[in-house]
């Protein structure tokens, strides 16, 4: 087509056009034109490619993935373990830099900046270059923004990325830095470009400043306590927390033999839509774990037991944990959940559909040596073109 044409051509039409053209070729067009580029920070060109019945966002098979974070990599290098063509190490890092324009990321924050959180396909770094703010990106669109801070500073615990039904995200926080009430929670929303601050918690909400965050289920978020085991929610419309939380030891029926009878560890993991899990280590009297269980909470809001961990590979994960449960993180992650220790190399699974369980293999990026034994946090990537930031 002659260029003087392709130039003048309407946007609706020219929208209407690439929306017959697959995920994978458009991507590959992003490199020959400014216009075709700018296209993905084109929030009207997202809704109608993900609208258009020739292109189904659901059809698009772009890998998902897991990320491996360790200091060995360096920083902004990951390795990435293909959890659905063949469930196998990819012998290469991921750079995150490379994803982001070269003025967004400069030498100092290049070399420093951290992953806090992701879900889908949007990731939230910190800036140490810039303390006072968040960089959220899309890696399969390449689109980024900076996001700055309610208040300086702004120490923040369990960090939740929450993507929302409009194409766009939230970002969760409970910060308590000087001259903010006790534990008071912040929300930030994308659509709006604002924070807005809620109502504190006050209850020990068990949390940690390496990734731990919230569970998203419905329009809540919901988070589990410690002294006593209970199940916290948080509305993130009202922004305020729920006036009682949930036993988890009276709703979860645990082994009365000898085999261990009370909890020594729980966790939450959902889906982002319809289903949620419990995840709860069972240990005996000397504090030896002796079982793991899943639970399904179901229609009814009971929870229902899911799945037991094999003794065998119970022995195996008490071995790895030693202990030290604090140190036991959950994710869920296309349809399975994954149970890691952020002092272990691998990370347990558990395929809620066909009720099986299974190691990862260990990342062979690791070199075979000791001095490695701490450091391991995973997060889970399902990159989505209609994410908007």
């Amino acid at each position: 087509m002659d260029p003087t044409i392709w130039n003048t051509l309407p946007e609706e039409l020219l929208h209407h056009i690439l929306s017959f053209i697959s995920l994978e070729t458009l991507l590959n067009l992003r490199s020959t034109c400014k216009r075709f580029d700018s296209l993905f920070l084109s929030p009207s060109f997202i809704s109608n490619y993900n609208s258009s019945p020739n292109n189904n966002p659901s059809s698009q098979h772009f890998p998902s993935f897991l990320l491996l974070a360790h200091p060995h990599f360096g920083p902004n290098r990951f390795a990435v373990y293909d959890s659905l063509h063949g469930r196998r190490w990819r012998n290469f890092h991921l750079p995150i830099s490379t994803f982001l324009p070269r003025s967004t990321i400069t030498a100092a924050a290049a070399g420093s900046s951290t992953l806090l959180a992701s879900s889908k396909g949007i990731l939230c770094f910190s800036r140490p270059s810039s303390p006072s703010s968040f960089l959220v990106c899309n890696l399969l669109t390449r689109s980024n923004r900076v996001v700055k801070f309610p208040n300086y500073p702004f120490p923040t615990e369990s960090l939740t990325l929450i993507p929302t039904r409009s194409s766009g995200y939230k970002i969760f926080a409970i910060s308590r830095g000087s001259g903010i009430s006790s534990r008071s929670s912040f929300v930030y929303d994308s659509a709006l470009h604002c924070w807005h601050q809620g109502e504190a918690i006050a209850s020990n909400l068990r949390s940690k400043t390496r990734r731990e965050g919230g569970v998203i289920h419905g329009r809540s978020l919901y988070f589990s306590t410690v002294d006593p085991y209970s199940i916290v929610r948080y509305d993130l419309e009202q922004r305020k927390w729920d006036d009682g939380a949930q036993s988890i030891e009276e709703v979860v029926l645990l082994p009365a033999d000898g085999g261990g009878g009370r909890l020594s560890f729980v966790r939450l993991v959902g889906d982002g839509e319809l289903k949620m899990y419990l995840i709860g280590g069972v240990a005996a009297a000397q504090s030896i774990l002796t079982g793991l269980k899943i639970w399904e909470l179901n229609e009814g809001r009971n929870w229902v037991e899911l799945g037991d961990l094999p003794r065998e590979v119970c022995r195996k994960f008490a071995a790895v944990c030693y202990h030290n449960y604090e140190n036991v993180n959950c994710l869920w992650h296309e349809g399975m959940i994954f149970v890691c220790c952020y002092t272990w190399p691998e990370i347990l699974w558990y395929d809620v559909l066909a009720g099986e369980w299974g190691w990862l293999p260990k990342c062979p990026l690791l070199p075979q040596k000791k001095g490695n034994s701490c450091g391991f946090t995973w997060f889970s990537v399902v990159p989505q073109l209609y994410t908007l930031v």
